[in-house]
């Protein structure tokens, strides 16, 4: 009887626990698919591997770093795995992950593109960045989607935000 009353108990909390913006941070949020629709919203392409502790790391930022994730939500990000070669259309464009690798240079992972709504390539980021850091980047991007930067103010933006 007190294993039925326990695992009641732990079924209840999982169904009434919150998680930020009704996301389920781990499964949500970084999306695996192959076709990436115009939704209105930035772009973050994250290139990685399965063998990346790095990629890994980046993912549980945006997962569970409280800063990041209250500006990751307003991104649709997607996982492009260098060790799953498949087909892929961005915005209506069909193309290939060796295209994708060539059109950004990708040489290592992570590698984060962020991307206007529209596609307008914004930033790129090769390797780990702390969650400080990339939730600001993150944050110009978003800025510049939206007309409040213009793309040439990024120098001035970071010294404000005191990343440079």
């Amino acid at each position: 009887m007190r294993k039925l009353i326990a695992t009641v108990l732990l079924l209840s909390m999982g169904l009434f626990a919150e998680t930020p913006a009704g996301l389920d941070p781990a499964k949500d949020l970084v999306k695996h698919v192959s076709t990436i629709p115009y939704t209105g919203r930035p772009i973050m392409l994250m290139f990685d591997s399965k063998t990346c502790p790095y990629c890994k790391k980046t993912r549980k930022d945006l997962a569970t770093n409280t800063y990041l994730n209250s500006v990751a939500v307003h991104f649709d990000i997607y996982n492009i795995p260098r060790d799953e070669p498949q087909p892929y259309t961005i915005l209506g464009n069909g193309t290939t992950l060796q295209s994708l690798q060539m059109l950004y240079k990708v040489k290592v992972t992570p590698n984060i593109v962020l991307l206007t709504s529209h596609g307008e390539k914004i930033w790129q980021i090769p390797g780990y960045t702390k969650p400080e850091v990339l939730g600001k980047i993150m944050e110009f991007v978003q800025g510049v989607d939206k007309g409040r930067y213009k793309k040439a103010e990024w120098k001035d933006y970071l010294r404000k935000n005191g990343i440079i």
